[in-house]
């Protein structure tokens, strides 16, 4: 029997328990020196998946964005925030900001020369930036945040992966188990209110279980357990959001999943929940640890 012939949750279940373990062994090596290009590569691979994926859903629309030239400006991207996250210097601090007004500006470039409908597929290319890039490197920016060694980064990106993914994790059983209420009828008929609240508890949990990893085995994590259940609670509602955002893209596309992984859709559905959750913890370090 294929993974393909398994029921729905049980192929879910089996590429979701795969995937974590890939995403759990490259956040521990993040931080090793010769893993740090790998690990800034399979975040400009999947951000470039994911890409494609979108890309694909505005074809559907008779758009016709610069595919090569945006995979570019993902690899780019997030090898500035790499190199800025690495070294001190005036020069890799802007780094990120000037490889995003070239990207803008490469966009533009491509549209002069040889782009046809300019106003519609320049705002598909910049939007793909806007919603995928920048966002999702943030991942990047969380893992090596802690260039003293006062927390660890790693744990961070975990704990912020962890609660936005249990969060649908929770919403699907308990929506599934309790729902009756739509949340969104529109975008995604069978997502429920009751699911959300259950996400929402789910990842409060979650976040305590982080926290009680860290304890055990002694990794500096400077979480307070009530500070946890505010940010994990606004963490679930952002990758709720997230996952009504792509539905809402799909949707008018009409398109079903982003690609064909089993039980999962694609690289698109997977990520969803991470697009606006993973900003939010970067900023939530940012003004705790820059500022205070």
């Amino acid at each position: 029997m294929t993974l393909k012939q398994l029921p729905l949750l049980q192929q879910r279940i089996i590429v979701s328990i795969i995937g974590s373990l890939i995403v759990w062994m490259a956040i521990y090596f993040s931080i090793m020196p010769l893993f740090k290009p790998f690990f800034s590569l399979l975040i400009a691979g999947m951000i470039s998946f994911a890409m494609l994926e979108l890309y694909q859903i505005a074809q559907t629309k008779n758009f016709e964005p610069a595919k090569v030239l945006g995979l570019s400006i993902a690899f780019c991207y997030t090898t500035a925030v790499t190199i800025s996250s690495q070294y001190s210097s005036s020069f890799a601090k802007i780094l990120p900001e000037m490889t995003l007004l070239a990207s803008f500006l490469m966009c533009f470039l491509y549209y002069f020369v040889k782009g046809s409908s300019p106003l519609s597929n320049l705002s598909v290319m910049i939007f793909s930036i806007a919603y995928l890039v920048i966002p999702l490197s943030c991942m990047i920016s969380i893992v090596y945040f802690f260039s003293d060694g006062s927390d660890d980064g790693r744990l961070w990106l975990l704990y912020a992966i962890s609660t936005a993914k249990m969060t649908d994790m929770g919403g699907y059983f308990f929506g599934k188990k309790y729902g009756k209420q739509p949340l969104a009828p529109y975008i995604s008929p069978k997502k429920t209110r009751e699911g959300a609240l259950g996400g929402i508890a789910v990842a409060i949990v979650t976040g305590w279980a982080v926290i009680l990893f860290a304890k055990i085995f002694a990794v500096p994590f400077s979480l307070h357990p009530g500070i946890s259940i505010v940010l994990s609670a606004v963490i679930a509602i952002a990758a709720q959001v997230g996952d009504l955002a792509e539905s809402l893209l799909k949707r008018d596309g009409g398109v079903k999943d982003s690609s064909h992984l089993p039980g999962l859709g694609g690289v698109l559905d997977i990520v969803d929940s991470l697009i606006f959750a993973i900003p939010l913890v970067y900023i939530f370090l940012k003004i705790n640890f820059m500022y205070n």
